[in-house]
């Protein structure tokens, strides 16, 4: 994997960022640590100063310059203030006691080069002592002499320089891992997004079956792979469904055009009277009017597939649908020597559109009257149940084969291979698409003999309050 992918990568710049915001609020760390530090060290030399300078005008004043001259004496020999500096100095200038060679007096706090030699009182100059500053507070006492007390600043400064060079290993540690880690997310970012690119290009060039990888770890980028996995299958299924529609819609309706285009032949050829060219032309208008109607099937199909039904759902009382289906169809089936009869619930509601469900339970229904012999039994059902309300269309006739019930529902699929009987083979399509739209999940079974189709709807809506009688 080249570089310069990782460089120009999101999840690298994201963790370049990331490090650079971190390095910076190190960075204000350092400054106030370094501020807080530094002036609190300064803060207590300063004291310790003070606490001298007063300690030492206490002598001078009790016991005089001698007095003053034997404590510093003392301090400087005891050798527990090593870092300490002291100057005693008469009024006119000569040096009394201390480590310090004489200085024009000044009062007040002042900063001094640090001699290389503490204990060295030959020196014609002090030297400066790798750049380190003497703290020094300079005061008069009552005499006119001149009192000065330092102290070596070395102790802030090395403090200082520690926490310069700590600070400085954390920010490169913190972009070394940021670089380091941000390299590490985007590899890894990387290989997943061309996978995604692969199994793109793969079905770019038509292998449909193709699929993103998954982890299994169920983080963003899986739950992308697992939703694009999901639109393919959807597509892949409309492409499949696409090619089977193309050829049904050839095969079925080649049948019918050629069939009319027999009849106007033979017309041209032989003379007819003007009865039978009449008749003909009924005939036409027969097939034409088959095929219009065959059109229009899978217009509303598609319609029905495209949910642009569903913006228009609204309650729906489905118990008066199922009773709407009895009180149309009863006659049907009697007509036909059978018998229907329903058991069906009060006040089931649902969501949906009721036109949809009407058309829906419609085709079933007129499905198991047209296909079931003289004699059938045929049961509407509709009840509650924990997971929503089910719906069952049921007869006792031949059934329907086990290997045939996946593919009733594809547009076109007939049992009746020889396709003598009216109908398109899109009555079940309708009712696929239907139920896809409203989430009903159907299910075909054996009824022992016969044909038992399950609906399950979603969960129903709560019964609207019935007007009280008068």
């Amino acid at each position: 994997m080249h570089p310069t992918r990782i460089l120009r990568t999101i999840g690298f710049r994201l963790a370049a960022l990331y490090a650079a915001l971190f390095g910076l609020s190190v960075l204000v760390l350092f400054f106030v640590i370094y501020w807080i530090t530094g002036g609190a060290l300064r803060q207590q030399l300063a004291v310790n100063v003070e606490g001298e300078v007063a300690a030492l005008a206490e002598d001078f004043r009790t016991g005089g310059s001698s007095h003053a001259s034997g404590a510093i004496g003392r301090r400087l020999a005891s050798g527990l203030h090593p870092a300490t500096f002291y100057l005693l100095q008469s009024p006119e200038g000569r040096k009394i006691a201390g480590n310090l060679l004489p200085l024009p007096p000044r009062i007040g706090w002042q900063e001094l080069p640090t001699p290389s030699e503490p204990g060295d009182d030959d020196d014609d100059e002090p030297e400066d002592n790798d750049g380190h500053q003497t703290l020094a507070l300079g005061t008069e006492l009552q005499d006119g002499s001149f009192l000065l007390v330092g102290e070596d600043t070395y102790r802030v400064v090395e403090v200082e320089e520690a926490i310069v060079r700590a600070f400085a290993w954390a920010i490169g540690v913190t972009i070394l891992l940021g670089a380091l880690g941000g390299g590490a997310l985007s590899v890894g970012f990387l290989r997943r997004v061309d996978a995604i690119n692969r199994t793109s290009r793969a079905i770019i060039d038509g292998r449909l079956a193709d699929r993103v990888p998954t982890r299994g770890t169920n983080d963003e980028l899986d739950r992308l792979a697992a939703n694009l996995n999901e639109m393919l299958d959807r597509v892949q299924a409309l492409m499949e469904s696409l090619r089977q529609v193309s050829s049904d819609i050839a095969h079925d309706l080649r049948t019918p055009l050629s069939r009319l285009r027999q009849r106007l032949e033979g017309a041209r050829l032989k003379s007819h009277s003007i009865e039978g060219y009449e008749a003909l032309v009924d005939d036409a208008i027969a097939e034409i009017d088959a095929i219009i109607k065959t059109f229009a099937a899978l217009l509303r199909i598609a319609q029905i597939e495209a949910g642009t039904r569903k913006s228009g759902f609204s309650n729906v009382d489905l118990s008066s649908v199922f009773r709407s289906m009895e009180e149309a169809y009863a006659v049907v089936a009697e007509d036909r020597r059978q018998t229907l009869t329903a058991k069906i619930e009060p006040d089931i509601c649902i969501r949906g559109d009721r036109e949809l469900l009407t058309q829906m339970l419609a085709n079933l229904v007129e499905n198991a009257i047209r296909h079931t012999p003289e004699g059938t039994h045929i049961v509407l059902a509709l009840d509650r149940r924990s997971k929503g309300p089910a719906g069952i269309v049921a007869d006792n006739g031949p059934g329907v084969p086990a290997e045939a019930r996946e593919q009733i529902f594809r547009r076109f699929f007939r049992l009746e291979r020889s396709r003598t009987s009216a109908g398109s083979g899109l009555g079940l399509s309708l009712v696929a698409a239907v139920a896809e739209l409203h989430g009903i999940a159907i299910t075909l079974s054996d009824n022992a003999p016969g044909l038992k189709v399950m609906l399950e709807f979603a969960i129903e809506k709560p019964a609207w309050p019935h007007s009280p009688k008068p």
